[in-house]
C-alpha cells in the first residue's frame, strides 16, 4: 500500500431500521481524515465525535478486492467486515461489557477515482446478542482538501 497519505475531507452518513420498521434519525458527520492506497486497495483514517459526549473514536476504513473492513478504537471498539452475502460474527465492547454482534451485508460498493475522490456504499442487517436489531446503511463520501 502506498505509503502516502492525502488529506481529505469525509461526509459520513449512516440510516437505520429496526425490526419493527422504526427508522432511526440519520447520522451525518464532516470530518478530515487521510486516504492512501493504489489501484486495488485503499485505507481511510479519521476520527469521529459523538456529539452527545464529544468523545472522540480513531476509524479506519480498508477496502480491498470487494471488502470493505471497519475497525473503530475507543470505549465503543469494533471491527466490523463488509463482503456481500457473507456474515462475519464479532464482538461490540462497550464500557459495560463486549455484545456478540453479527453482520450479514447485502450490498458493498465502493469507488476511488484518479483524482482520489470517492465513496463508499454498504448496507447490511445487524444482530446483537443473537437477534436482528436492525438494518443499516452507511455512505461514505471523500475528496481531497486544502493543505492549510
Amino acid at each position: 500500500m502506498n505509503v502516502e497519505k492525502v488529506p481529505v475531507l469525509l461526509s459520513v452518513s449512516g440510516w437505520s431500521q429496526s425490526q419493527f420498521d422504526e427508522e432511526a434519525d440519520p447520522v451525518r458527520l464532516l470530518t478530515t481524515g487521510t486516504l492512501q492506497g493504489q489501484e486495488d486497495a485503499w485505507q481511510i483514517d479519521y476520527t469521529e465525535t459523538q456529539p452527545d459526549s464529544s468523545a472522540t473514536h480513531d476509524v479506519v476504513v480498508k477496502m480491498q478486492k470487494g471488502v470493505v473492513t471497519m475497525e473503530r478504537k475507543g470505549d465503543y471498539a469494533t471491527s466490523m467486515v463488509f463482503e456481500k452475502g457473507r456474515r462475519f460474527e464479532g464482538s461490540y465492547h462497550t464500557p459495560y461489557g463486549a455484545l456478540d454482534m453479527g453482520i450479514f451485508a447485502t450490498q458493498v460498493k465502493y469507488t476511488v477515482d484518479a483524482q482520489q475522490t470517492g465513496e463508499v456504499n454498504l448496507k447490511y442487517q445487524l444482530d446483537l446478542q443473537g437477534q436482528f436489531a436492525a438494518t443499516h446503511e452507511l455512505r461514505i463520501r471523500f475528496c481531497p482538501s486544502q493543505k492549510a
